[in-house]
């Protein structure tokens, strides 16, 4: 009986494509979802997490919030988040 070769998922890309990640090392996008502002300041939701300057989610601690972006340092990187823009635009 002949063995089948596994089967290759079509959605995938090709493997000489995907990010190199080494052990112990996997680091998920972090999206920027919200930007709220009150009386107690700034917070920003970050992959469903509500966070202020200061807390951690996921490896990464926010530095800043700004009107439109989210300064966070991970793994001693900083990265700015920035908030998609909206599909529709409000006319006026």
């Amino acid at each position: 009986m002949a063995h089948a070769a596994p089967a290759i998922d079509p959605t995938q890309p090709p493997a000489n494509l995907l990010p190199v990640v080494n052990a112990g090392e996997v680091q998920a996008p972090l999206v920027l979802q919200a930007i709220l502002r009150g009386a107690q300041g700034s917070r920003a939701v970050i992959g469903g997490s509500t966070l202020r300057v200061g807390e951690e989610h996921a490896g990464a601690r926010v530095l800043a919030i700004h009107a439109h972006s989210v300064l966070i340092e991970r793994q001693g990187q900083q990265q700015l988040l920035r908030l998609a823009e909206p599909v529709l635009k409000p006319s006026r």
